[in-house]
C-alpha cells in the first residue's frame, strides 16, 4: 500500500501518528478481506488526511462500490494526481469507460506521458492499446504492439494482434505477412494454419499459395473433407497433378455423396482428366442435389462439358 509521505509531513506530529496508526489498521483489514470493516477506519483516515494518494483510492472504490459514480470519478482522479505511477489504473479505465470522448482522449494522453517514463510496464501499455482501438486508432495501437513486443518478446498473442490490427485497418497484404511471418516460427501452429487459409480465400488469392496453404492443414487434419475439395479444386485449376486431385476428391463424394460442391469438383476434374461420360454423370448429379437454387458456377460447369463431350 502506498502511503504519500509530503501529505503526512503537512500533519502535526500528533496528527501523523495517528493517521498511520489507523492508515495500516485499514490496510490489515482489507488485506485480510475484511473490507466492511475497514470502511469507517479508511473514512476516518480520509477526515485525518484527504491528501494521501492510497486513501483518496481507496475512498473511490468505495464510492463505486455504492454507485456513486461522481464522487469515484473525484477520489481516483485525485489519488492519480497525488501518485501516478501507482495509481494510474482505476482513474484511466473509468475514463476510457466513459461515453464522454473528451475524457477518453484526456485518458489517452495521460497514458502517453505515463508509457514515455515507463517503458517496461506490460499492463499500462496494455490499457493504452486498448484505448487506441477502443477509439478506431488502429495506427497508434501497432506501434504500442512494437513496445509490447519489446518486454514480452515476439509470440503468438503478438502476431494475433498485429493481424488484428491490420485487418482493421483494411491491410489485407500485411494482415496476411503478419499470420506468414509467426508460421515460420511456428509451422505446426494448427490456429495460425486456419488463419493464414481463411485470409487467402477472402483475399482470393492464387492457387500457386493456396495449395500450400490446404496442404499444412491437412497435414494435421488428414480427415478434413472440406480442405481435401478445396486442395483438390485448386489442383485442379492449375492443372497440376490431377491425378491427386481425383484421389482426394473422390474421399469427399464418398463421405457426402449429396454434397452439390463436392460432386461439381469431382465432375470437373473429371472433365480436365478427358472422362467425359464420367464428367457429366457428376455434373449432372450435382445440379440434382441443388436444390431450388443451383449455382451458377456448377451450371457453367455442365453446360461447358455437354459441349464438348458430344
Amino acid at each position: 500500500m502506498y502511503a504519500n509521505p509530503t501529505a503526512t509531513d503537512t500533519l502535526s506530529i500528533e496528527k501523523q501518528q495517528q493517521f498511520l496508526y489507523y492508515f495500516y489498521e485499514a490496510q490489515r483489514l482489507i488485506q485480510c478481506e475484511e473490507i466492511e470493516k475497514a470502511k469507517p477506519i479508511v473514512e476516518f483516515c480520509y477526515e485525518l488526511n484527504p491528501n494521501d494518494a492510497t486513501i483518496n483510492n481507496y475512498m473511490g472504490l468505495y464510492a463505486q462500490t455504492e454507485q456513486d459514480a461522481d464522487a469515484a470519478a473525484e477520489y481516483l482522479r485525485r489519488a492519480y494526481e497525488l501518485a501516478p505511477k501507482e495509481y494510474w489504473y482505476n482513474h484511466h479505465v473509468l475514463l476510457l469507460k466513459s461515453n464522454d470522448k473528451k475524457k477518453q482522449q484526456q485518458a489517452i494522453k495521460q497514458l502517453e506521458n505515463l508509457a514515455k517514463t515507463d517503458l517496461k510496464n506490460e499492463e499500462l501499455h496494455t490499457m493504452l492499446q486498448k484505448a487506441y482501438i477502443v477509439l478506431k486508432q488502429y495506427r497508434q495501437a501497432l506501434m504500442v504492439q512494437d513496445n509490447l513486443d519489446s518486454i514480452n518478446g515476439y509470440n503468438a498473442m503478438s502476431a494475433m494482434q498485429r493481424y488484428r490490427l491490420n485487418a482493421m485497418l483494411k491491410n489485407n497484404k500485411q494482415a496476411i505477412k503478419e499470420i506468414e511471418r509467426y508460421l515460420e516460427i511456428d509451422p505446426d501452429n494448427y490456429q495460425f494454419q486456419v488463419f493464414r487459409m481463411q485470409l487467402y480465400e477472402q483475399t482470393h488469392q492464387p492457387p500457386e499459395k493456396m495449395i500450400p496453404a490446404y496442404e499444412a492443414i491437412l497435414r494435421m487434419d488428414p480427415r478434413n473433407i472440406l480442405v481435401m475439395n478445396n486442395l483438390a479444386w485448386n489442383l485442379c485449376l492449375i492443372g497440376k497433378d490431377l491425378m491427386r486431385a481425383e484421389e482426394l476428391s473422390r474421399i469427399t463424394i464418398m463421405r457426402e455423396p449429396t454434397n452439390p460442391i463436392y460432386l461439381d469438383t469431382y465432375g470437373w476434374i473429371m472433365y480436365r482428366l478427358g472422362h467425359c461420360e464420367s464428367a457429366l454423370f457428376y455434373l449432372k448429379r450435382a445440379i440434382e442435389h441443388s436444390g431450388e437454387k443451383i449455382d451458377k458456377e456448377i451450371l457453367t460447369h455442365y453446360k461447358e462439358a455437354s459441349k464438348r463431350c458430344k
